[in-house]
């Protein structure tokens, strides 16, 4: 159905621009005629006229098109950042929930063997040897186990740490593919401002354009109707210039999509 869709589109489009190549050939040979001629630019209306609405049409079908690949674009490119944000999210919650439980079973005996040590130097202190020694030995009774849970919280944190830094490097490198897409973003940016004032020029250019129907003017209507033409030729060379832009963005979706895990 896309595929009937998009060679249907395709085939417009060629033909329109079929229209554009063999409309505005007699245009070109009108230039060296008489420009106060009122037949010689009833004849340009004529051809201009034409060759306008051919242009237009194409316009409307690539603007589509360009459309359509900008929604693609910003919905990848939606996808990825989420995809970015949960990298290795199962292996970081796993080596947190390990840490987090070496730290609940340990906090007892690492609790006990801190509050020993500072009684012991409490009752050193009070010149107490007897409750001193006695406290030592109890804490010192400890200090096997102590340094085994202190170090099987430093290996539970490091091996945590080492996953952090682990994803933190996927996600950069994913992210230097992605960073050539908001230059592109804000020239697109820039290009759509452009064709709103070149839209501008040529809905000026078209109201003097009905006045002079309106007159019967035909040399007005043809110095207006080519302003129009050209005007939205600028329009249209801007809209292909987007599209470029946004097949590089979707390269460069490609290529970071292809660096997910």
């Amino acid at each position: 159905m896309n595929l009937n869709k998009g060679l249907c589109r395709w085939t417009l489009k060629f033909l329109l621009t079929l229209v554009l190549l063999t409309a505005v050939m007699p245009v070109v040979g009108m230039s060296t005629a008489r420009a106060d001629g009122w037949e010689e630019a009833l004849l340009t209306v004529d051809t201009l006229h034409d060759s306008f609405s051919a242009l237009e049409s194409l316009i409307k079908l690539e603007k589509l098109d360009t459309q359509t690949l900008r929604k693609q674009n910003n919905d990848r490119l939606k996808a990825i950042q989420t995809k970015i944000k949960n990298i290795d999210k199962g292996k970081l919650e796993q080596f947190k929930a390990s840490y987090d439980q070496a730290l609940k079973k340990h906090a007892p005996s690492l609790e006990q063997y801190k509050t020993l040590t500072k009684q012991a130097a409490a009752a050193r202190k009070a010149k107490d040897a007897k409750k001193a020694a006695l406290l030592d030995l109890k804490r010192n009774n400890l200090k096997p186990a102590v340094d085994a849970a202190k170090l099987d919280i430093a290996n539970r944190k490091s091996a945590l740490t080492t996953a952090k830094k682990q994803a933190a490097a996927k996600a950069k490198e994913i992210r230097t593919s992605l960073a050539s897409i908001q230059p592109l973003k804000k020239q697109i940016a820039a290009e759509n401002k452009l064709i709103n004032r070149t839209n501008k020029n040529k809905s000026a250019a078209e109201k003097l354009y009905r006045a002079a129907i309106k007159k019967g003017n035909a040399v007005m209507a043809a110095a207006q109707m080519t302003i129009m033409y050209a005007e939205l030729g600028k329009v249209n060379q801007s809209q292909k210039k987007i599209h470029a832009w946004e097949k590089q963005i979707e390269g460069y979706l490609k290529a970071a999509e292809s660096k997910l895990p």
